[in-house]
């Protein structure tokens, strides 16, 4: 007789059995009668782990266990763990069958409406959309060529799905297409006095600058299809570039548009993205004409100088179509992918130095240098402008706003700002008004007028001191000058000897042209003083201070002369000289460039004599008469005119 425990277990196993094949489909009818029938404990173990899905080791571990309660104990474990895989393969299924239903219902729904409205076409349909743009653009006016490609575009609004991202595409484009200005535009009446009113009421100075703008605006009243012009105003930081470009904007009575192109590395910025790309839009010169919507903008491509280039293409060669008269009358950007008249514009690219920019992009712009300010310029600037910007932005009336004096003004450039621009002197002056702003605030005293005595107070310690070094030079020492990226600068070159095997050391940041300079030199040098001992017993050390300064070019060639024979002769130079000129192994002087600003950076250090190549006299005698008073040049041919002046 069966024990009440096995008889209890056996219907276990049969319930979980029920269970399993209510639960699990590929249950045939003959197991469920063959399970039925079945009366011995063990055979029921046996046949129910059988239709299972167990590992091989579950199967031997079932056929092994000889005790019937056991077996039956671990059939209804493996019964309970089926009975859940199988559960939960229901409700995954479920959750599948029940998205691709709902995504079904919505196919159907969606394609009910299209038929819906293909029958309905009444004004809450798609096409509106479609009608709403054939509207305006046939308002437009449009090239024959943007007409027919807007149209086409316009077309597949009927049959595109609102919701595909293509739809969003065509509208994009259809809306850049109808944000440009297509038509020619009327060309106004130019006021030449107007404009020189405007010229000279925000920048002082700059007449070259000025001059080639009027004569550009006086050929533009007298002939109305001229091309737009590509002017390039190179200069030091702090000169007025950027300024000047929105001056010119304002006496043309133009819009105006700037983006910089300082680290610009992707064409795409210039030419624009295709439109199969995510995202994409037009370059920057498409987007200048949607804000502006005039096509005889002003258009400033600033810092031209810091472009970069990558893998994503270079942007350089991109400018070439740009900024080509011939070329950019079918400029076509490739989001556009439509030919656009850019000719009106009036391009004006800034640069530092023209160094870092590819020829074949210099040609195609007319370059305007704008030179580093003297004292005496810099003391006008602050006296029309930036004295009273600074009043206001420090909230002073100028009932209590102190007065610089001119003392004081001319001690602050000399002292604070010598740079060839202005913008550390417009920092200098917002500093000392941002000082008297705070006093009376707090109703503290502060000099109604500031001089040279009352300045240090307030800037501290002057930055820049007349150091002996440029008027009293050691033995081995001579004064240059050189043209950089931030203006004319002076360059004291020093040469030492020390005992040794005769070898030559150059230092101080110096580029490969420079360097062969140097080279040059050493070599004219040695033909004049031709002392064995001197060159064999001894190693020479020539250093151009200011190291961290990368400094190049050949124009230092003279300089680096007259500091080796001063050590060779053990003679100082005669004081009050400054130097600038490339020498040959012969000792013919040749020309530089940049004499404008070297003369400029002689003058901010009181150096009043200044020699040069003689063929650069042409350039120093078109210098304004403000600059070339007071300074005495020597015009010289060959090295041995220098040794007559110098020793």
């Amino acid at each position: 007789m069966r024990d009440k425990e096995l008889i209890a277990l056996m219907r276990s196993v049969l319930n979980q059995a029920k269970e399993m094949m209510t639960e699990n489909p590929y249950f045939t009818e003959e197991m469920k009668l063959t399970l039925i029938n079945v009366e011995e404990p063990g055979k029921i173990a046996d046949f129910v782990c059988s239709v299972l899905n167990l590992k091989r080791e579950e199967f031997q571990e079932i056929l092994e266990t000889f005790d019937i309660r056991r077996r039956l104990e671990r059939t209804l474990q493996f019964l309970a763990r089926e009975l859940d895989l199988v559960k939960l393969q229901r409700k995954i299924q479920g959750k599948v069958n029940q998205g691709v239903e709902h995504n079904q219902r919505e196919y159907y729904l969606r394609e009910q409406l299209k038929a819906i409205k293909s029958e309905l076409r009444g004004p809450e349909t798609r096409d509106k959309d479609g009608e709403y743009y054939r509207q305006k653009i046939e308002a437009a006016k449009l090239p024959p060529e943007a007409n027919e490609r807007a149209l086409d575009e316009c077309s597949k609004l009927d049959y595109v799905d609102p919701s595909a991202h293509e739809y969003t595409v065509i509208r994009n484009y259809l809306d850049t297409i109808l944000d440009l200005p297509w038509n020619v535009p009327a060309i106004d009446a130019i006021e030449l006095p107007y404009a020189r009113q405007v010229l000279n009421r925000d920048h002082f100075g700059l007449d070259d600058v000025k001059t080639r703008i009027l004569e550009y605006l006086a050929v533009r009243t007298l002939k109305a299809d001229v091309k737009g012009s590509i002017l390039c105003l190179v200069g030091p930081p702090g000169v007025g570039k950027t300024s000047l470009g929105r001056s010119i904007a304002a006496a043309m009575k133009k819009k105006f548009f700037r983006f910089s192109l300082g680290g610009m590395r992707d064409e795409a910025e210039i030419k624009g993205h295709r439109r199969t790309y995510i995202g994409a839009m037009p370059g920057k010169i498409i987007q200048g004409l949607k804000s502006t919507k005039s096509r005889d903008m002003v258009l400033m491509l600033d810092e031209i100088d810091k472009l970069g280039r990558s893998y994503h293409g270079d942007p350089a060669s991109a400018l070439l179509e740009v900024l080509d008269p011939q070329q950019n009358f079918e400029f076509r950007d490739h989001f556009l992918d439509l030919p656009f008249d850019l000719s009106q514009i009036t391009f004006v690219t800034t640069a530092n130095t023209l160094d870092s920019i590819p020829e074949p992009l210099i040609d195609r712009m007319e370059v305007i240098r704008l030179p580093g300010y003297i004292l005496e310029e810099k003391m006008q600037i602050a006296k029309k402008y930036l004295v009273g910007r600074a009043i206001n932005d420090s909230g002073l009336s100028k009932k209590y706003a102190p007065v610089i004096s001119t003392q004081g003004m001319r001690f602050l450039i000399d002292s604070y700002a010598r740079e060839a621009g202005v913008r550390r002197l417009e920092k200098e002056i917002q500093k000392l008004y941002r000082k008297a702003a705070a006093a009376h605030v707090e109703k503290r005293s502060f000099p109604k007028v500031l001089g040279p005595k009352e300045i240090p107070k307030y800037l501290g310690k002057p930055v820049f001191t007349r150091a002996d070094e440029f008027t009293k030079l050691s033995i081995g020492s001579a004064l240059g000058l050189a043209y950089t990226s931030m203006g004319g600068a002076t360059l004291t070159i020093e040469s030492r000897k020390f005992s040794g095997r005769g070898r030559v050391k150059f230092t101080g940041h110096i580029g490969k042209v420079m360097n062969e300079s140097a080279e040059i030199a050493v070599s004219y040098a040695r033909s004049l003083e031709s002392d064995e001992k001197f060159w064999t017993k001894n190693d020479i050390h020539i250093h151009v201070p200011d190291g961290a300064t990368p400094k190049d070019g050949p124009s230092a060639g003279i300089t680096i002369t007259t500091a080796l024979l001063s050590l060779l002769r053990n003679k100082k130079i005669k004081a009050g000289f400054a130097m600038t000129g490339e020498i040959r192994l012969s000792g013919d002087v040749l020309p530089i460039g940049g004499l404008r600003e070297k003369i400029v950076a002689a003058r901010r250090v009181g150096i009043k004599k200044v020699i040069f190549p003689f063929d650069n006299l042409r350039d120093f005698e078109e210098l304004p008469g403000d600059l070339k008073k007071g300074i005495k040049v020597f015009p010289v041919k060959h090295y041995s005119e220098i040794e007559k002046l110098l020793f």
